[in-house]
């Protein structure tokens, strides 16, 4: 189903119900002809911590995560900025099964270590995005392929056409389909001009003709106002689904994005937390270039915003991650850690709802699904310990 009701003119009533109902939520429409999606609370349980030791050289904060099977056992491998390495653990045991330290200078330099994808003991793809560098290397720690993927268009100083910095993190990951691998981006600047096809955030890197296409422009809402120009609401996120389909969205976005690699179209599908949410930009004025932090963090607090969303192959949902205005975070003390709820959808990108879970120290960059559930990395109270939350999808009415 294409989903076009979010930011239609089109009120009538049965006419809403009889679509919305049929993606399990109901949409409803005020007095004052201001639409609201109605999304039921669902059950989903706080399970125990799922806790890995660590050693005196590695630390908890780590910059990207994968989970991945190997010889039939599930994997947990992660950075480690002390070393310059990949860290692995069995998942089931949790017992550490070594590591791949990565030269930052020489033959085999990358540079520090950001965010890499594990195919196989030959092949783990590794980006650097301060050198704007690929590189294809093994688990010797060995470089055998370097290519430069410098985005920054050789335009005419008139074109509104800008690429993407290429950024992928744990919550928008590097991939590899077929022959081409998926790396994420973003729009750093706000730049008057923003269209549906000139600010792309997916880049498509075809490792055998050695070509970078782009796709998934910001949607609508982005093309007016300035959103601050950061990683607050400029970068976005995704995942695949089991039919490789790339799976989209964006902070400032209630709806997700969905299509195949190759194609230019997309389905739209309600992915929010429903209620009247507006989400404004932080200025109207696009030429206000750079907005003070104090200003951008305090926007932050009292808007809501969308970040990872997640596919579980074990029960056949997606977690995408909401948070929630607060607006009496203080911003000048500590991170800001905004009430997140978790909202599901099925396979079929229907909506089955939301559930809020207890406020934590939670590191939300740092996500995955296991056999287990749903799981966000957490700040350990020791040093010597990796500590994720997880969440389990209870009953619900299919």
């Amino acid at each position: 189903i294409l989903i076009g009701l979010v930011g239609s003119e089109m009120c009538i009533r049965d006419r809403c119900i009889v679509l919305c109902l049929g993606l399990g939520l109901l949409y409803s429409c005020s007095s004052g002809n201001k639409k609201q999606f109605l999304v039921p609370d669902i059950n989903i349980e706080e399970a125990d911590d799922i806790v890995f030791a660590l050693d005196d050289s590695t630390v908890q904060n780590m910059e990207y995560l994968q989970l991945f099977q190997r010889n039939d056992s599930d994997i947990l491998a992660f950075t480690n900025e002390y070393d310059n390495a990949i860290v692995f653990y069995d998942y089931k045991t949790r017992k550490y099964l070594g590591r791949t330290e990565f030269a930052k200078e020489g033959n085999n330099g990358i540079g520090t270590i950001f965010s890499f994808y594990y195919l196989n003991q030959d092949s783990i793809y590794l980006y650097n995005f301060t050198t704007y560098s690929l590189f294809l290397a093994n688990a010797r720690g060995e470089v055998v392929m370097k290519k430069d993927l410098h985005t920054i268009p050789n335009l005419s100083k008139d074109s509104l056409f800008f690429a993407p910095q290429l950024f992928p993190r744990t919550n928008s990951p590097l991939r590899k389909i077929g022959d081409e691998l998926l790396i994420a981006g973003f729009f750093m600047n706000e730049q008057a001009g923003e269209n549906s096809v000139n600010r792309p955030v997916m880049a498509h890197y075809d490792l055998s003709r050695n070509t970078l296409r782009f796709s998934d422009s910001y949607p609508s809402m982005y093309h007016k106002g300035n959103w601050g120009g950061d990683f607050t609401y400029r970068n976005p996120f995704y995942t695949l689904s089991p039919k490789n389909e790339i799976v989209l969205g964006f902070a400032a976005d209630h709806n997700i994005r969905v299509h195949g690699k190759d194609e230019m179209e997309y389905h739209e599908y309600y992915a929010g937390v429903g209620g009247d949410f507006e989400i404004t930009p932080i200025a109207k004025d696009i030429a206000m270039n750079t907005i003070a932090r104090e200003i951008v963090n305090r926007h932050y607090t009292r808007t809501l915003s969308y970040q990872a969303i997640v596919y579980d192959k074990y029960r056949k949902v997606y977690y995408r991650l909401a948070l929630l205005p607060d607006p009496d975070i203080d911003i000048k003390v500590g991170p800001i850690r905004k009430p997140i709820e978790i909202v599901v959808l099925n396979e079929h990108f229907e909506l089955i709802g939301k559930s809020a879970i207890k406020r934590e120290r939670y590191w939300i960059n740092q996500c995955f699904v296991s056999p287990d559930g749903f799981h966000i990395q957490i700040e350990a109270d020791n040093d010597d310990e990796l500590r994720f939350k997880t969440f389990v999808l209870g009953d619900y009415e299919k």
